[in-house]
C-alpha cells in the first residue's frame, strides 16, 4: 500500500514516541517557492548570507541596541546572534559577558555564514586540516 507523504506524518504524529522510534524515519516536507524561511525579509544579513558589518560601540550603547539596529526585521534568533557576536568579539566584552560592553570598541557583526560556522563547529578563522588525526577513526586491539 502506498502511503503519501502527507499522510505519513499524520501517522508519525499519533505513534506514541517507542513505536515511533521503531518506525520509518521521519519524512520532513519542504514547500516550494523560497529556499529561505526570511525570503520577505529586506534585512542585509538575510538578504546576502555572506553580508558582515563593522560597528563602533559608542557610550552607553548595549549589545541589545547594536542587534535592534543591525538585525531587527531579519526573523534571526536573536540569541544565537548574541552568543556569536560575544564570541567574535571577545576584545569588547567583559569576561565574555554580553552585558558588559566596553565603549569605543569596534565590533565585527558576523554574517550568516559565520553563525552557521560557529554552530557547526568550524571557524572561518581557522580552516579545517583534513590531514588532522581527529578525522581518523583507529581500531585498537584485536
Amino acid at each position: 500500500m502506498m502511503i503519501s507523504r502527507v499522510m505519513m506524518v499524520g501517522l508519525v504524529s499519533l505513534l506514541p514516541f517507542s513505536a515511533f522510534a521503531q518506525s520509518q524515519p521521519l519524512i520532513v516536507l519542504e514547500y516550494p517557492g523560497g529556499s529561505s524561511a526570511y525570503s520577505d525579509s529586506d534585512n542585509p544579513f538575510v538578504l546576502d548570507e555572506n553580508y558582515s558589518v563593522k560597528h563602533k560601540v559608542q557610550s552607553g550603547e548595549t549589545l541589545s541596541h547594536v542587534m535592534d539596529k543591525h538585525y531587527s526585521g531579519s526573523g534571526l534568533n536573536m540569541r544565537f546572534i548574541e552568543m556569536a557576536i560575544v564570541l567574535k568579539n571577545k576584545h569588547a566584552f567583559v569576561r565574555n559577558n554580553p552585558h558588559y560592553l566596553y565603549a569605543d570598541k569596534t565590533l565585527h557583526l558576523p554574517s550568516l555564514n559565520e553563525v552557521r560556522a560557529m554552530i557547526m563547529g568550524s571557524t572561518s578563522d581557522q580552516p579545517a586540516n583534513q590531514n588532522s588525526i581527529s578525522n581518523d577513526i583507529y581500531f585498537f586491539g584485536g
